[in-house]
């Protein structure tokens, strides 16, 4: 199998034996396995783990695991712990997300300031087969279809060629103590659900289930490997950018053989998805206009422009007792007032949930200011918001756009981030104000 693994690094190219590599390691069976086999090949590595502290004891097991392995085989070693859930409330995400989210911030921190080429994740054969699933299943182009890439920027996947049945195997002949998740074993996420539900039923139709869609997923990653060359060709002759603005030729785009397919793959990385790029092409109107989350199309009579949406223009405004709405597209909070007894928490950075009664109207809604301060969800003392937004490693670009809104001198939402822990709904709420940001059209 370490032959295996060399053949698999040389052949995308994911680095040289004497690069130093940091492994991320959570104690499970996969990355264990990766640890045992960059080692019995020759690498130099180190160890990464985060603790996520959602499962008790069996999480500070995982971590005392890697600790002990690694002082054991004198391995430099990078542990973290993290109040997942949250930041998971915090941010509006789900708890997948915010553990995602939390930890490819942490890699790339130890990327920065510690001596390693690349950083290398366990996933393997089979993670692969459930991606390309779960993205057929949301919809998806042919990236999607391709599977997990062996690499990307300083990220690297030397186990990708191993099922997980040779992971397994190779554990067991080589002794290789892992820790299970338990959470494994439920089909309570999608993942788990494909693998111990559809998957199954793959092989019983074809029992050389993986090693046919092995075939397959190398004939669509080379596939997807045309597309980009010549998507990229395309882009050169009909893109351009100018004075901060993407211009795209809409000949360009209509004279191809399916214009909605390629104006999406120019401008999917820009926010705006296929839905929106169908109604573009579709329904050309000179002086409409679209909106990613970030980004604005103006479409002209023969060419779309497109920029980073500002909020330069934005003006201070109010919001009386009572009102539903403020602002113009694409900007605009709506409001609405619920019963504590009607009340759910949603985790969605959009919108703010807050105690009515402690709010005092008009209540403000302008550009964030040097100097502001307010008391973030979960904490008990005020923070300068120029270092919460440090914090959330917000791009200094996107930092002029930020917004809050006020009651009575407090800031009690900075828009599309977090709420005022003051202002929070709490067992003695009677009546919540539900503020959304909408970013409209769509």
């Amino acid at each position: 199998m370490v032959e295996q693994l060399l053949n698999h690094i040389n052949r995308y190219a994911l680095g040289k034996t004497t690069d130093k590599i940091l492994v991320a390691v959570s104690g499970g069976l996969d990355s264990m396995v990766l640890l045992h086999l960059l080692r019995a090949a020759g690498f130099k590595v180190g160890v990464v783990h985060c603790n996520f502290q959602l499962r008790g004891e069996d999480s500070e097991a995982d971590a005392d695991l890697v600790q002990l392995t690694c002082a054991e085989l004198h391995i430099p070693y990078f542990i973290r712990r993290f109040d997942t859930k949250d930041h998971a409330t915090a941010q509006g995400t789900s708890i997948q997300m915010a553990a995602r989210d939390l930890r490819y911030t942490f890699f790339q921190e130890l990327l920065k300031t510690e001596p390693f080429e690349y950083l290398a994740t366990a996933h393997h054969f089979n993670d692969s087969i459930e991606t390309i699933l779960l993205n057929l299943v949301r919809g998806t182009g042919i990236d999607g279809l391709a599977g997990i890439a062996p690499k990307k920027e300083k990220i690297i996947r030397p186990l990708l060629f191993a099922t997980r049945q040779m992971i397994q195997d190779y554990a067991l002949t080589h002794r290789i103590t892992w820790r299970e998740d338990s959470s494994n074993l439920t089909d309570d996420y999608q993942r788990n659900f494909l693998r111990h539900q559809v998957i199954p039923k793959f092989l019983e139709m074809n029992p050389g289930f993986e090693e046919s869609f092995r075939d397959t997923q190398e004939r669509l990653f080379g596939a997807a490997l045309f597309k980009r060359a010549h998507v990229k060709e395309i882009s050169s002759a009909a893109v351009e950018t100018r004075n901060n603005k993407t211009i795209v030729e809409i000949r360009k785009i209509l004279g191809s053989q399916s214009p909605a397919v390629l104006l999406w793959e120019l401008i999917k990385d820009l926010g705006f998805n296929y839905d929106q790029c169908r109604q573009i092409v579709g329904d050309h109107q000179p002086g409409k206009k679209f909106f990613s989350d970030s980004h604005q199309l103006l479409a002209d009579r023969t060419q779309y422009f497109i920029e980073r949406k500002q909020l330069s223009d934005f003006l201070t405004q109010t919001i009386e007792k009572g009102q539903q709405s403020v602002g113009d597209a694409p900007f605009v909070l709506t409001t609405r007032e619920i019963l504590y007894t009607d009340f759910q928490m949603l985790r969605d950075s959009s919108l703010a949930q807050l105690d009515a009664d402690q709010l005092k109207f008009p209540l403000v809604w302008r550009k964030w200011q040097a100097g502001d301060y307010f008391i973030p969800l979960g904490m008990r003392q005020e923070k300068k918001l120029s270092d919460f937004l440090i914090d959330l490693k917000i791009p200094f670009n996107t930092k002029a756009d930020v917004t809050v809104l006020e009651s009575g001198g407090d800031i009690v939402w900075v828009v599309g981030y977090r709420i005022s822990e003051r202002y929070k709904v709490t067992p003695d709420t009677k009546r919540i104000l539900v503020i959304e940001e909408k970013q409209t059209p769509r």
